[in-house]
């Protein structure tokens, strides 16, 4: 139960992993690094898209994905976001012309740390500590009527209703819209590289990621699996983003 505490603390307490700041100095060469830029230099906009996010109206439609000849999935895309991507693979041809390996995998982490923590998704963690709590609370209080060779006993059994409460809202709140986020957006991703293609041995490298990830969102699994398989993943989408 100490240990499952301790993990269901340490993902409430992560938050949002650093920014990435883009910017230029005096010389005219473009930086991207997780430090704020020194003085005098300039500031630019970080590199499009936005996540393709599920269920925000108005803003960004629903990813409809189906199955294509050649495996990957192909998304149904407003006009702002179509543009968006297009835009980004534009962004990469510049980027792989110039043999700019730094872009490329900042680009990767840009992304996918807006399929993490966009839409109000950076505040998710908080919920497992806070069903602790509360479940922790309610059994201090009906022990406190108990005698004493009872109040333990019903304080733990509450606290481990917590833990388990606490896990199911964190794979149903967090972990499963962020697979279903991060699987999406890095298919996307597959097809705007740059003019890019990944050859079939690195398409079936990310296919074992992104299903490792799913596996991962499931209630039944341990709650630290998932943010190891999301560093998997960047790892991997960021050696095919380099190296297709």
């Amino acid at each position: 139960m100490v240990t499952a505490a301790a993990g269901l603390l340490v993902l409430a307490l992560l938050g949002q992993p650093a920014r990435t700041y883009y910017w230029r100095d005096a010389g005219g060469q473009t930086h991207v690094t997780n430090t704020p830029p020194p003085p005098g230099a300039e500031l630019l906009e970080p590199p499009p898209p936005p996540a393709v996010e599920p269920g925000r109206p108005q803003r960004i439609q629903p990813v409809r994905p189906s199955e294509t000849p050649g495996g990957l999935r192909q998304a149904a895309l407003n006009p702002a976001q179509k543009q968006a991507w297009e835009a980004l693979d534009q962004h990469l041809i510049r980027a792989r012309a110039a043999s700019d390996r730094r872009t490329l995998e900042a680009v990767t982490d840009s992304l996918i740390h807006d399929c993490l923590w966009g839409s109000g998704l950076w505040a998710m963690p908080l919920m497992p500590l806070l069903a602790l709590a509360l479940m922790g609370l309610m059994g201090w209080w009906l022990a406190l009527g108990l005698g004493s060779g009872l109040r333990l006993p019903v304080l733990g059994g509450f606290l481990l209703l917590g833990l388990a409460f606490g896990h199911l809202l964190l794979n149903v709140f967090l972990y499963h819209p962020q697979a279903t986020r991060l699987r999406q957006n890095m298919e996307l991703l597959e097809r705007h590289m740059g003019g890019r293609m990944p050859r079939p041995e690195r398409h079936a490298l990310l296919e074992k990621r992104y299903q490792a990830l799913e596996q991962a969102a499931e209630p039944t699994r341990v709650p630290w699996r998932f943010p190891r398989e999301v560093r998997n993943l960047r790892e991997a989408v960021k050696q095919v983003m380099v190296d297709p």
